[in-house]
């Protein structure tokens, strides 16, 4: 038998998904609450305490891997007060004001589910129930499964209004969490239960699975998304490089750039820009707060800020939002100087192959502006792929790193290469032209599980053929590379003896393994 219950709607956060402070008065015990009274209570302070075990806390829902490495090297306990304070501070929604939101509310939300949670011999906070609590809030309504007696449920199904990651279906998102023998609740790996088979459920289900941070800036990303303003892409490059992944998703970096000449000055409201009296404040994920256009930065904070959802164009695809640590970091601190004029902002992630809106929102914490733009980006699917190249991508700098590299390790190093993309095809004489591609499914040698791949690099300057049209004739002879053992390749060289023209440049790679080639070619300028 199956009943459905409207609960918890008065704990229903101002910006669903977002934190928010629990009620003074929780509503009535429903069946799901029904349970021994809780153990003493321990405070945000207590959590917070500079041990070697503050990583083991309920913060691990919210460490990043990079973090966790960094705290687990510290020794002392001063040094490990001082990092605790920086993993806050990072975090403060609004660094003007004397008490962390964000810090304040997570810790509400983890004493809460202490108090909700209490059919396991672990606190609730460890409780699959406790993790989605914190990270999610409390559901907007709970569908109750009885078990077989009628009495005890068999599981609970929360349902949430408006989910993480800007889902928006007829079908309302839940989460189901499943009685094992021992009595307590778990997150079901189960997606294919009678009543729960809905492509947008079982998206958002096995999204709930795999979260393992708080989307702290949810309620930011769904005014960009659901906003109905212009979207003006005139001051945005987009690039993306794509990986193959052995579970089935691909890899996807994506790189914004940004014209410097839009960050060094803030209009009032730019096409395509959000007033900030548009963005709700006090909470995490509010954005920045409005205190006036000559405001400074968040504290812990760089200036600038990308936040990027992905959203699926059909019902089975899921949405992603990259934000915070897993959002699109700068290449470095200021405006790049140099003819490109743009920063550049990298962040990549596992994503499933299908056709998505890319929404993109620039936060200038300074002046309170938020920029947006769009587009439709196509995720390949690489697991029957051939032997093949990919685009490939003019780079403004090229590095090659240490050859342990292999895959997408942190912003801008893609494989042994560290790699900034080009806004555009044009280069100025004297510059360094550079390009890197990627080479799909080689085969790879038994012996020490490496490629074996010959590479030839042809130019073509262009000519007029008469007709209003060019034509390109070879330049030079062809740079032949041998016995190569990267998937990820780049060259550059310098254009110091080259004249303004259109030139193109064609690779072409074959795989001694197999004999296989593939070419590919792009076009570029010289000014």
């Amino acid at each position: 038998m199956r009943a459905s219950v409207a609960v918890l709607s008065a704990l229903a956060l101002a910006a669903a998904g977002g934190l928010s402070a629990a009620p003074a008065s929780p509503p009535r015990a429903r069946a799901e609450e029904k349970r021994p009274a809780p153990r003493a209570a321990r405070g945000a302070a207590d959590y917070d305490a500079p041990s070697d075990l503050w990583r083991e806390g309920p913060v691990r829902y919210l460490l990043t891997k990079n973090e966790d490495d960094a705290f687990r090297a510290l020794a002392a306990d001063e040094d490990r007060a001082a990092f605790i304070q920086r993993f806050w501070a990072s975090r403060d929604p609004v660094g003007s004001t004397p008490e962390n939101e964000y810090r304040a509310i997570f810790y509400v939300r983890v004493a809460e589910a202490n108090r909700r949670f209490t059919d396991s011999t672990k606190p609730g906070w460890k409780t699959d129930r406790g993790k989605i609590f914190i990270l999610l809030g409390p559901p907007d309504d709970l569908e109750v499964v009885q078990g077989r007696d009628d009495l005890n449920p068999g599981s609970f199904v929360w349902i949430y209004r408006s989910p993480p990651g800007g889902e928006r279906t007829e079908s309302l998102p839940a989460i189901r969490f499943t009685k094992d023998a021992t009595g307590e609740y778990h997150l079901s790996n189960d997606v294919a239960l009678s009543g729960f088979e809905t492509p947008s459920r079982i998206a958002f289900q096995i999204q709930a699975i795999q979260i393992k941070s708080l989307p702290e800036k949810k309620t930011l990303l769904d005014t960009i998304v659901g906003a109905r303003a212009l979207f003006d892409a005139s001051p945005f490059r987009s690039h993306r490089d794509f990986f193959r992944s052995s579970d089935g998703d691909t890899f996807t970096v994506f790189t914004l750039g940004v014209k410097t000449e839009l960050l060094g000055t803030a209009p009032a409201t730019p096409a395509g820009a959000r007033p900030p009296d548009q963005v709700a404040t006090g909470a995490p994920g509010a954005g920045p707060a409005a205190t006036g256009s000559d405001a400074a930065p968040a504290a812990g904070r760089g200036r600038f800020e990308v936040l990027t959802r992905l959203v699926g164009d059909s019902p089975d695809l899921p949405s992603y939002d990259f934000a915070e640590a897993h959002g699109l970091l700068v290449e470095d601190g200021a405006p790049a100087p140099g003819p490109t004029s743009y920063l550049l902002f990298q962040g990549g992630m596992p994503i499933r192959p299908g056709t998505y809106t890319a929404y993109y929102g620039l936060i200038d914490h300074a002046s309170d502006q938020i920029y947006s733009f769009k587009e439709t980006v196509e995720i390949p699917d690489f697991q029957t792929l051939r032997f093949t190249l990919s685009h490939i991508t003019l780079a403004s700098r090229l590095e090659r790193l240490d050859a342990s590299h292999t895959a997408y390790t942190t912003p801008f190093v893609l494989g042994n290469l560290r790699a900034l993309p080009r806004p555009d095809d044009t280069f100025r004489k004297g510059e360094e032209f550079a390009f890197y591609y990627q080479i799909y499914a080689p085969d790879i040698d038994p012996i020490d599980g490496r490629p074996d791949l010959d590479l030839e690099y042809r130019f073509f300057a262009a000519q007029a053929d008469g007709a209003g049209g060019l034509r390109f004739s070879p330049l030079g002879k062809p740079i032949r590379l041998t016995r190569q053992r990267s998937q990820v390749q780049g060259y550059a060289l310098p254009l110091d003896d080259w004249p303004p023209g259109t030139y193109r440049l064609r690779v072409q790679v074959t795989d001694n393994l197999s004999d296989q080639r593939s070419t590919e070619e792009i076009s570029f300028r010289v000014l």
